[in-house]
């Protein structure tokens, strides 16, 4: 038959749009995978009795180690939905699902919905053309060089770089962005001064953004997870002033930026 991926979103079920709603209500199964993100607001009962149908969860073994096998199955005898947090395709791993389901023979379609990467930009007021390639922070002790590489690549292009930080959805815990300044300054002491937004539960009714420097940020609590974290590169005169109202930015750390 086919399978359906749709995104759900930011924070809860309501993210999930009239598009999406309609297909996942016709599905003859629906799978969902909630371990590539974090939806703070999301409650599983209510999201089934939106659809009016169970949803079984999928864990990374079964899409990493196991490629879906599943949602593929499902898919050889009726319409499958999968529902994934933000938009489907962000996620490498979900591309994967549905290049196997291309070598079976079995057609896909995508049902976007909003995700960190183009939401961040509305939160911020930072231009979207003017992100460079973005990176995860991982939890493990210390910080990649090829991270740190990009940030100063982006920064010498003038660009701002997205870090998106560590889920382990199985141990219920994230990298904070305090954490993430943290590490980000014992491996480079240089960027204590540099600024950074912090970002928390980005499209949920308690969302967070403060703009400060990295120093500073180390000491600040964002509150619950998700997070995310933003090193700004050269800013358009707009931008620095999106930053002070929107984001709470001191006119000494954007003239730095300028």
């Amino acid at each position: 038959m086919s399978v359906a991926f749709i995104g759900l979103g930011l924070n809860d079920e309501r993210g999930l749009t009239i598009e999406g709603l309609e297909e996942a209500r016709r599905a003859g199964s629906v799978f969902a995978e909630f371990y590539t993100n974090i939806m703070p607001g999301l409650d599983i009962k209510k999201l089934e009795l939106l659809l009016g149908k169970r949803v079984v969860v999928l864990g990374r073994t079964q899409l990493e180690d196991e490629g879906g096998k599943r949602i593929v199955e499902a898919a050889k005898r009726e319409r499958v939905a999968f529902l994934v947090p933000g938009d489907p395709m962000i996620a490498t791993t979900h591309i994967s699902v549905r290049l196997e389901l291309a070598k079976k023979g079995i057609p896909s379609k995508i049902i976007h919905g909003p995700s960190v990467t183009s939401a961040v930009c509305g939160a911020t007021g930072l231009q979207s053309y003017k992100f460079g390639k973005s990176v995860t922070l991982p939890q493990e002790p210390g910080v990649p060089d090829s991270l740190l590489d990009t940030v100063r690549d982006n920064k010498t292009r003038g660009l701002h770089t997205l870090i998106l930080l560590d889920v382990r959805p199985e141990m219920a815990q994230q990298l904070t962005i305090g954490e993430a300044a943290a590490k980000l300054v014992t491996a480079d002491r240089t960027l204590e001064s540099r600024m950074g937004i912090g970002v928390a539960r980005l499209g949920s009714e308690d969302q967070f953004v403060l703009s400060a420097k990295l120093g500073k940020l180390e000491n600040q609590d964002f509150g619950r997870a998700p997070h995310c974290l933003v090193i700004p590169g050269r800013l358009h005169f707009m931008e620095a002033e999106a930053l002070k109202v929107f984001c709470g930015a001191e006119d000494e750390d954007l003239e730095a930026l300028k």
